[in-house]
C-alpha cells in the first residue's frame, strides 16, 4: 500500500471525494493537510516518506531543493495544469511522474471574467466605496451590449467568454499566438485579429494567456499604450502578463474606465500598485475558487492517482 499526502486543501474538500473514500478502501495512508506549509523544511519533514503527493494548484511550491530531498516521492498528482510551482526537471532527474488535470475551473473563470466586465462597465468600485461613505452618487457606466470585446489568447476560457459575450450582443475578436486558424467566425462568431488591433480597437480587453517566457510584459508600456480611452483591461490569466506600474498609471490618470484584475505579478501582495486606483476591481485570484471546482480538482486529481496505482499495481 502506498502514503499519500495531500497539500493545500484549504477548503476540506478532498475527504469527501468519492474516490478519496475508494483509497482509504483499499487500504491506503492517507495524509490531509489543511495549512499552508511555512517553509521548504516543513515539506520535506511532511513529505519525508510519502510516495504520492497531490497539489492543490500553486499552494504549495516544490523546488528542485525540496525535491531532491524527497527519496520515496514517485508520483505529483496536481490540480490543473499549470506547473510553474514545480522544479519539472528535478522532477524527471528523481523519477516522479507529474499528472495534471485540465479543464476543470474553466467555466467558473470565464464566469469572473464576465464579471469582472459588467463590474467595470458600471463602476462597481467607486459605488461600493462612495456608498460606505455614506455617499449617494450615481456615476453613469456603460452597456456591454454592442461593445468590442478583445480576447488575448482563444483557448477554452477564451471560447468560453465569447460565447456569454455574443449572446449579450458584443462584437468579439481576438489574438492567438499560435495554432492554426479555423472555423473560429463560423463556430464563435469570433474573428482572429492581430494582438495591435486588439488593444487598439477594443471595448474591453481580456487576457487569456498561459504564463509562457516570451509573454512575460507582454503588454509593456507600449503596447498599454494603443488601449483606447474609456476602455476595460480584464486580467484573470497571469500578473506577469502586464506592466502593472504602467498600468495604475493609466488608470489613475482616467486614460482607461476601468480594470478588473484577479491576478498580480506578486501574490499574496506585498505592496499593491493599485491601491489608489479607485477605477479598479481588485479579487485575490479567485478564478477557479469555487466550490464546484475544488470538488472537481479533489475528484480528478484522486482519480489521476487511482489509475497511476491501477499501472503500476500498487
Amino acid at each position: 500500500m502506498s502514503t499519500i499526502t495531500i497539500l493545500g486543501d484549504y477548503e476540506n474538500v478532498f475527504s469527501n471525494s468519492e474516490f478519496y473514500l475508494e483509497l482509504l478502501k483499499a487500504g491506503h495512508d492517507i495524509h490531509l493537510h489543511h495549512e499552508k506549509m511555512k517553509s521548504n523544511q516543513e515539506i520535506i519533514d511532511v513529505l519525508e516518506d510519502t510516495e504520492i503527493v497531490v497539489l492543490m494548484r500553486e499552494r504549495t511550491p516544490l523546488n528542485g531543493s525540496v525535491i531532491n530531498q524527497l527519496p520515496s516521492l514517485s508520483l505529483i498528482s496536481q490540480t490543473g495544469k499549470g506547473l510553474n510551482h514545480i522544479d519539472q526537471v528535478a522532477a524527471k532527474k528523481n523519477g516522479i511522474e507529474i499528472l495534471t488535470t485540465e479543464g476543470v475551473s474553466s467555466q467558473s473563470v470565464v464566469e469572473l471574467t464576465v464579471g469582472l466586465m459588467i463590474g467595470c462597465a458600471r463602476q462597481f468600485s467607486y459605488h461600493q466605496v462612495s456608498i460606505k461613505e455614506g455617499k449617494w452618487e450615481q456615476l453613469p457606466g456603460i452597456e456591454l451590449r454592442n461593445k468590442r470585446l478583445g480576447l488575448i489568447g482563444f483557448g477554452k476560457i477564451g471560447k468560453g467568454v465569447s460565447q456569454v459575450a455574443n449572446s449579450i450582443g458584443m462584437e468579439v475578436v481576438a489574438w492567438r499566438p499560435r495554432g492554426r486558424e479555423g472555423n473560429e467566425k463560423e463556430e464563435y462568431n469570433v474573428e482572429i485579429v492581430s494582438l495591435e488591433e486588439v488593444l487598439a480597437t477594443s471595448d474591453i480587453v481580456s487576457l487569456h494567456l498561459r504564463l509562457l517566457p516570451e509573454f512575460r510584459q507582454l503588454l509593456d508600456r507600449d503596447k498599454l499604450s494603443l488601449l483606447k480611452k474609456g476602455a476595460i483591461l480584464i486580467n484573470t490569466s497571469r500578473g506577469e502578463l502586464v506592466d502593472e506600474q504602467e498600468l495604475a498609471r493609466i488608470l489613475n490618470n482616467n486614460h482607461l474606465l476601468g480594470a478588473g484584475i484577479d491576478t498580480l505579478s506578486t501574490e499574496p501582495l506585498v505592496e499593491n500598485p493599485f491601491k489608489n486606483c479607485s477605477n479598479t476591481i481588485l479579487t485575490p485570484h479567485v478564478g477557479y475558487i469555487t466550490y464546484d471546482v475544488l470538488k472537481r480538482f479533489a475528484d480528478s486529481s484522486l482519480k489521476n492517482v487511482l489509475q497511476w496505482l491501477s499501472d503500476n499495481k500498487k
